[in-house]
């Protein structure tokens, strides 16, 4: 396989990857909190709990950015090596 092609391949597991990990943490935090609200407390706390976990769902998200940058960085930099 030509260079290239593995390079731009590798590029997009990467990014297909981050997509799916951000997508994934914050419908993960948004169905933790409406089954929390919802069927835990019988909608007596909506949407305090949807709006808890969406949030935390979003910090999970922006932290799975920086984690797979930075291993993405440090796989280049060892290459280069």
């Amino acid at each position: 396989m030509k260079e290239g092609m593995k390079y731009f391949l590798s590029l997009l597991g990467d990014f297909l990857t981050v997509g799916l990990a951000v997508g994934g943490s914050v419908a993960a935090g948004v169905f933790t909190g409406w089954f929390i609200d919802e069927k835990i407390f019988d909608g007596r706390t909506s949407p305090w709990f949807t709006i808890a976990c969406a949030a935390f769902g979003i910090a999970g998200g922006i932290k799975n950015i920086f984690v797979m940058t930075r291993r993405r960085f440090k796989n280049e930099k060892n290459d280069q090596d």
